[in-house]
């Protein structure tokens, strides 16, 4: 087994590690340090700190909340600079190819070679292994499988959960696992989040999915948890409830630093909400608020999951609320929105901008009547959404918010398009209409609002 295979199958095990024991964790640390019982596993360290740390590590990459995570496994290699789950813990929340991540892995590989794991431990290597050579599929039925036949193993059942999920598993089964999981560990809120996570993506979340969300956030009361908060204002927001989604969303922007992922999360899910709300003066509020990211974003980098959602987030969402302004922008507006992007040459970003310029022009001069100029502007908005796809196939590969924030202006692109063709092309809009519709009306992956609020927006 090559170095590489030796470092990367230690992080597999290491997201394993979360399940089997009863937690009686003490209040220390940012999220989760109370919750009982917990889906964690006994590691292979003898340090009871170090392992209490990654486990808090451990279950905040369950709920994909990388900056606490971060928190947590750093504060377990002061602990113990040589422990490889805390290493592996890095390396999961570093995108593949970043100099974080190489630098975990040299430590990694440095002390490998002495490592002793459990049979639990190699078997969740195994698994995740499989997980990370692109077997998506089998490494979600391998976590069904265990579940099903490890009752007591709630770390398989919560993997098995969750890469199903992700997998786009169809039917009750899920549900049922889901529903069976809740019931079992009532006390727990990673339990009740899951119940809820299962129907992340449905057009009209059940109330039972609304109600477990909102039990996870009330268990975590006393340690606010972005992620719960997150959830519980996305089934409400994809519900049709968005003001009763407002308070979870400030809960967020209350109890997160600025710096996070979740903290510019909330921001964009007001803009959401206040666009979906059909008050005029809501959406000057929203164009406000869009103008003021767009500012933030301005001269920041793409070092931290926040900052890369601002910056591309940030920079095209005037442009994005000028794809569903009602009546057709006008040219002037139009400006004000792209020079709000301002992305530098050759890069993906200029590429969206361009495309959502070109599609946004073409809808307006179709509506106003300028048919001829439209029909000439929309081949340019099109050859730039070639270039997006063809670059952004790099960008795909990344993972982490970088692959998120591309697959989302993507589509923000294809919206931008269809509504442009079906301004232009008014005798077949019928062909284009079920197309914008999807994409209006399909939520995000992380939980983000939807690329374009629902149809029928402003």
């Amino acid at each position: 087994m090559t170095p590489m295979n030796n470092a990367t199958s230690i992080i597999l095990c290491l997201a394993a590690s979360i399940c089997w024991a009863e937690d009686k964790l003490s209040d220390k640390g940012n999220f989760f340090t109370h919750e009982n019982p917990a889906v964690q596993l006994a590691l292979s360290t003898p340090d009871a700190e170090v392992q209490r740390l990654v486990n808090l590590g451990l279950k905040e990459c369950l709920y994909g909340c990388n900056e606490s995570a971060y928190n947590h496994f750093a504060e377990a290699l002061r602990e113990e600079p040589d422990c490889i789950l805390a290493h592996i813990g890095m390396m999961m929340i570093h995108p593949l190819r970043s100099e974080a991540y190489r630098q975990h892995l040299q430590q990694l590989n440095n002390s490998i070679q002495d490592a002793v794991l459990t049979p639990v431990e190699e078997w969740y290597l195994a698994t995740f292994l499989q997980y990370l050579n692109g077997d998506y599929a089998g490494a979600a039925q391998a976590f069904k499988e265990r579940a099903a036949r490890y009752r007591r193993d709630n770390m398989a059942a919560c993997w098995d959960i969750v890469l199903n999920h992700q997998a786009g598993e169809q039917g009750d089964s899920l549900l049922k696992r889901a529903d069976a999981l809740q019931a079992r560990l009532q006390d727990s809120p990673l339990a009740h989040y899951l119940r809820a996570l299962v129907e992340e993506c449905s057009e009209s979340p059940s109330e039972q999915a609304i109600s477990a969300a909102e039990k996870a956030a009330q268990l975590s009361k006393r340690a606010p948890h972005p992620l719960i908060h997150q959830l519980a204002g996305h089934l409400l927001f994809r519900s049709g409830k968005a003001p009763q989604a407002m308070p979870h969303f400030q809960a967020i922007l209350r109890n997160t630093g600025p710096t996070t992922e979740a903290y510019m999360a909330a921001r964009l899910y007001q803009i959401a909400v206040w666009v979906q709300s059909g008050d005029k003066k809501q959406w000057v509020q929203a164009l406000k608020a869009a103008r003021q990211l767009s500012t933030e974003a301005a001269g920041k980098s793409s070092a931290s999951d926040a900052e890369t959602l601002l910056h591309w987030e940030g920079r095209t969402m005037l442009l994005r609320l000028l794809v569903l302004q009602e009546t057709p922008p006008a040219g002037a507006a139009i400006n004000m929105a792209a020079q709000s992007c301002n992305a530098t040459e050759d890069s993906p970003l200029k590429l969206v901008q361009d495309c959502l310029v070109a599609a946004i022009r073409t809808r307006s001069l179709a509506e106003s009547g300028r048919t001829t100029s439209a029909a000439e502007q929309l081949p340019k908005a099109e050859q730039f959404f070639a270039r997006l796809q063809r670059e952004g196939e790099a960008l795909k590969r990344m993972g982490g918010i970088t692959r998120t924030c591309y697959i989302r202006a993507e589509r923000a692109c294809a919206a931008a398009l269809f509504r442009a063709r079906v301004a232009l092309y008014k005798d077949s809009a019928d062909i284009w209409q079920p197309h914008l519709d999807a994409l209006l009306n399909t939520p995000e992956p992380r939980m983000l609002p939807p690329i374009l609020p629902q149809a029928g927006g402003r």
